[in-house]
């Protein structure tokens, strides 16, 4: 009984590719975040990342995109700092909610590091990473987490950078 709780808990929070928490999950930290942020007076950066050659990896088999999304969660948690929090919120779509200590000039270190990893091929993985980010500030672009969420994937989506 306690194992089959366990798994329905996981499966409700966690994307079952990436085990990353998903956007239901996400959504708990944001508006601890954003308490937080409002109590001392911060801001905090939202960045999304979209793998844009899912759908077409997908289409040739679905084992290769999954090990490309597990793959490319390995690459943005070992560019990401301990106390940010990477997410998987759509099949296309990772979240990485950075504290609120990160300034904003020093996002972009992070952002260097994820090009530099997302521009090595995977050792096993014969596909290439077609990867564009967006990113958001709180309260900037918006006060609560879905918009700045939406915001942040439609920069991602736009190309940005």
């Amino acid at each position: 009984m306690q194992e089959r709780k366990e798994r329905l808990i996981k499966e409700a929070y966690f994307n079952p590719v990436t085990n990353l928490p998903n956007k239901k999950n996400i959504k708990f930290v944001f508006d601890e975040q954003i308490d937080r942020t409002l109590r001392h007076n911060q801001s905090f950066l939202i960045l999304a990342i979209k793998m844009n050659n899912y759908h077409q990896l997908k289409n040739q088999s679905t084992e290769l995109v999954n090990e490309f999304m597990y793959e490319a969660s390995n690459i943005i948690i070992k560019s990401t700092r301990n106390e940010d929090l990477v997410a998987h919120i759509y099949d296309d779509i990772f979240i990485i909610l950075f504290n609120e200590y990160l300034e904003e000039d020093n996002s972009h270190i992070v952002i260097e590091r994820l090009q530099k990893g997302f521009s090595e091929n995977p050792v096993d993985i014969d596909a290439s990473y077609d990867v564009s980010m967006g990113l958001t500030k709180y309260p900037n672009d918006g006060t609560d987490s879905e918009t700045l969420i939406e915001k942040a994937i439609a920069k991602a989506e736009s190309k940005q950078f």
